[in-house]
């Protein structure tokens, strides 16, 4: 009996050993935040390393299934090894399966291809199987110690860890979390590669962030899934400057004037401090920081807790300053970003010397507040008459003197100021100069206005007045004695109508087509010799009866004369008329034979005649030929002088 007991008692002391380990067990071989991450990978078993030297597979299974697994791994090439699993809950109603590969050259195997499977004892069949490389899960913890800090410029914070302790801390990628704290916006990621530190840039001022960093294998060597995120740390950035009023500027290029407003809650118990420190570039972390021990309090009435620095710094570097404001044991920055001491400039406002008035012109003379910046100031002047508010401003650029014209007399007062132009130097304007107040004494033009204005006035309604009375004059004139009317003027008119209708009626009535018109043609008969021949009296007779027989032929004849002074027939010339006619070529000259009767009359007026087969109008234009005969008869020919004939057929 007493066989039986001995060993029996540590059988049951180790089994409630054991059930007391198991949950700190579990807690050990995987925590509830890498399953969560391992979860996503969906897979039958799932498989991880930390530090690519270790391996860890699991698979999970409800609590009412009850059954006797082993689990297998095998390498390719390589024959089986059983790993025997650890059996852990989980969860209210299920249980997970978890082996823990050795860490020797059988167990662990980068760069190989390995195959897990879960096999079922009582059907000796395979549940579950999977296969992976050990170098491709990579479950990295997060790293340690991380910090975040102002990194001397506004708006940055410098993040540095320590990376996690595995042999291949060159082949990880880290992820940086960061939020501002209370902004409700959501959270910001960057990811870094082989370096244990980062900027974060472009953050909100005056913000606190809450910083996380994670780790995962890079992806070229190592593969893996992001491990979980490190602790949270805080991280306030600096404050903007003008939330203590804090601003400096320079007025002669040499000093620096830093000055800012702040109001302790418990004197005792806080302080400010200002800090400046210089750096050959502002997008450099500047190194040194010197506090600036001429600091006083400005005792002013309207600024009772303004508070003034000055120093020196260099003309050819960036300049930072910051002052610091300790309060309930809480340090809070104001920083004010990089900046060159000519950009900063601030002068003391210009002088007014001399101000002369010539005819409502005013010339103003001022000499400047720093001859070192003469040619790059401009300048405001700002006037307006005494004891008003209508204020005008004129500009002027590069000069220290103006002429300003004005209209009304009276007393009107001056002030400048000035300010850097930007391009070299920059800076704000500055004050307002003391008022100069100058008096405009009325001048002769000033008089001359005065009375020709309201002469003008007077003129200009007198005229209207005029106009007005002879537009009114006019209409009731027209009104009462109309107009008689031009009986020249009517007609005229009416003379003109009548020509143009009866122009229309000649045009209605002579109207022929085109193979009507007569064709008219010009002869001109060209005589050698003039000679004096007598008045043919009868010869216009017969020329008048033949005119009437032409008048009884059709009109599409074509009537010619032949003009022979050389021959000679019975001692008389003859003119030779042909008819040509529809006959042929038959057609016969007609003699005009002269009598010497007709010849008793030297010059007797012969009237041109036409051929056409219509008689001649009577208004036509007649032509006056003049014939002289010669005292010779027997040798004289019938010669006609140059003499034009109008032909129509």
């Amino acid at each position: 009996m007493a066989v039986h007991l001995c060993p029996a008692r540590p059988c049951a002391f180790l089994d409630m050993l054991l059930l007391t380990l198991l949950p700190m067990l579990s807690s050990v071989l995987i925590t509830e935040e890498e399953a969560a991450l391992l979860a996503k990978a969906a897979q039958d078993i799932i498989c991880f390393s930390r530090t690519f030297e270790d391996l860890t597979c699991f698979w999970d299974e409800p609590a009412h299934v009850e059954r006797q697994q082993r689990f297998f791994y095998t390498y390719k090439g390589d024959r089986s090894r059983e790993c025997s699993p650890i059996l852990v809950k989980h969860s209210a109603s299920g249980q997970r399966h978890v082996c823990i590969f050795p860490s020797d050259h059988h167990g662990i195997q980068l760069f190989r291809e390995l195959c897990v499977e879960v096999l079922d004892t009582a059907s000796n069949r395979t549940t579950h199987s999977q296969k992976l490389s050990v170098d491709a899960v990579g479950l990295i913890a997060p790293p340690t110690n991380v910090t975040a800090v102002w990194s001397g410029l506004a708006r940055e914070l410098q993040v540095t860890w320590v990376p996690p302790p595995i042999s291949y801390i060159e082949f990880l990628a880290y992820e940086v979390l960061y939020r501002a704290e209370g902004t409700g916006e959501r959270p910001s990621r960057m990811e870094v590669k082989c370096s244990p530190a980062c900027q974060l840039r472009d953050l909100l001022p005056g913000q606190r962030y809450h910083i996380q960093v994670r780790t995962k294998p890079d992806g070229l060597s190592f593969d893996g899934l992001w491990g979980p995120w490190s602790q949270v740390v805080l991280a306030e950035t600096p404050h903007l400057p003008g939330e203590i009023g804090l601003h400096c500027f320079t007025p002669d290029l040499h000093q620096l004037h830093c000055q800012w407003d702040w109001s302790p809650t418990e004197p005792d118990a806080s302080q400010s401090h200002l800090y400046w420190a210089e750096d050959n570039s502002n997008k450099k972390r500047t190194q040194v920081w010197q506090k600036c021990e001429e600091e006083e309090k400005v005792k002013l009435l309207a600024y009772p807790y303004s508070h003034v620095c000055t120093f020196q710094p260099s003309n050819s570097s960036y300049i930072s300053v910051l002052v610091t404001v300790t309060q309930d044991q809480q340090e809070v920055n104001y920083l004010e970003e990089p900046f060159e001491l000519h950009h900063v400039v601030l002068t003391a406002p210009p002088r007014i010397l001399q101000s002369t008035v010539n005819r409502g012109t005013i010339k103003l003379e001022w000499a400047s507040p720093l001859e070192k910046l003469a040619e790059h100031l401009v300048y405001q002047i700002q006037y307006a008459p005494q004891d008003t508010l209508k204020l005008k401003t004129l500009q002027v650029q590069y000069s220290n003197n103006t002429e300003i014209h004005l209209a009304n007399v009276g007393c009107y007062c001056f002030q400048l100021r000035t300010q850097p132009d930007g391009q070299m130097f920059r800076g704000r304007w500055s004050a307002w100069s003391e008022a100069v107040c100058i008096e405009i004494p009325p001048g002769a033009d000033s008089i001359i206005l005065n009375v020709a204005v309201p002469l003008l006035l007077c003129v200009g309604l007198v005229l209207g007045l005029g106009c007005t009375c002879l537009s009114i004059y006019s209409s009731v004139k027209q009104k009462l004695w109309p107009p008689i009317p031009d009986l020249h003027r009517v007609l005229d008119g009416f003379l003109e109508d009548n020509g143009k209708q009866q122009q229309q009626m000649n045009a209605f009535f002579c109207n022929k087509t085109l193979e009507d018109v007569p064709l008219t043609c010009l002869l001109e008969v060209l005589s050698g010799v003039p000679l004096e021949t007598p008045n043919y009296g009868p010869l216009q007779d017969t020329i008048s009866m033949q005119q009437a027989e032409w008048n009884s032929q059709p009109s599409s004849h074509q009537h010619y004369m032949v003009l022979n002074p050389c021959r000679p027939q019975g001692g008389h010339n003859e003119i030779e008329y042909f008819d040509g006619t529809d006959d042929g070529y038959d057609s016969l000259p007609l003699s005009l034979e002269h009598d010497p009767s007709i010849l008793s009359d030297p010059k007797t007026e012969l009237s041109s005649f036409a051929l056409f087969g219509t008689p001649l109008s009577a208004h036509e234009t007649k032509e006056e030929r003049k014939w002289e005969a010669s005292g010779d008869q027997s040798t004289s020919a019938t010669h006609i002088s140059n003499q034009s004939y109008l032909l129509m057929g």
